[in-house]
């Protein structure tokens, strides 16, 4: 989300009361059906999905709550995700009938919220190339690579992830098994790649990265 859109947001929401959330707090389930659309003041969400044998597939996607949101009040759908805090979170919630309304006084901030919506879509698209394609430790390597671009902090050549990232949120993000997924792992980590700072992840030099991606 660029920072014009984000700065009219943050006066609109700004009105409401935030909600916080402790990190690994459960936010919603799915099925839930609300009225009210959900803003992140700060903090990073997950939304996975579970399948019937408990299995665990994450979205790559950690700050998209409020487009997810206000898509489901604007088409009358329920939520067909979990969302967990992991961070400390805070949020707003608003009601449809404000938000339409202000909508209405701030013509352009629709289009612009559409343009935003399409970006990272065919960002999105992009991806998804590492779900299908590569092997195992491609795969790995191409989460990372996208999680650095889009939640990154780079310092040099170092770039560090704004929040802490299990080995199994980044088995169910590429779709293999967690230990496979840890053994690739380790295998950045033997070549300098990458290392951890606790359960953060870093990039110790992006371009080698992305050598060891499907990109």
């Amino acid at each position: 989300m660029n920072q014009q859109i984000k700065n009219k947001l943050d006066i609109f929401f700004g009105q409401y009361q935030p909600i916080k959330y402790k990190k690994k707090q459960l936010i919603n389930e799915p099925g839930a059906k609300t009225e009210k659309v959900t803003y992140i003041k700060s903090g990073y969400v997950r939304l996975y999905t579970t399948s019937k044998d408990g299995e665990e597939f994450t979205l790559n996607t950690f700050d998209s709550v409020f487009y997810l949101s206000l898509i489901n009040i604007l088409s009358s759908t329920k939520n067909n995700y979990f969302m967990e805090a992991i961070t400390p979170v805070e949020l707003y919630e608003a009601p449809k009938e404000e938000l339409i309304e202000f909508f209405n006084k701030e013509p352009g901030l629709m289009f612009e919220l559409l343009v935003d919506v399409l970006d990272n879509f065919r960002n999105n698209l992009v991806n998804s190339q590492y779900l299908v394609q590569g092997t195992a430790y491609s795969k790995v390597a191409s989460v990372l690579m996208s999680l650095a671009n889009d939640y990154g902090t780079k310092k040099e050549k170092k770039v560090t992830l704004n929040f802490a990232t299990t080995h199994r949120v980044l088995a169910s993000l590429t779709g293999i098994a967690r230990e496979t997924t840890s053994l690739q792992i380790l295998k950045l980590k033997d070549k300098g790649i990458i290392q951890t700072k606790g359960s953060h992840f870093v990039i110790n030099d992006i371009e080698k990265l992305k050598k060891e991606t499907v990109f």
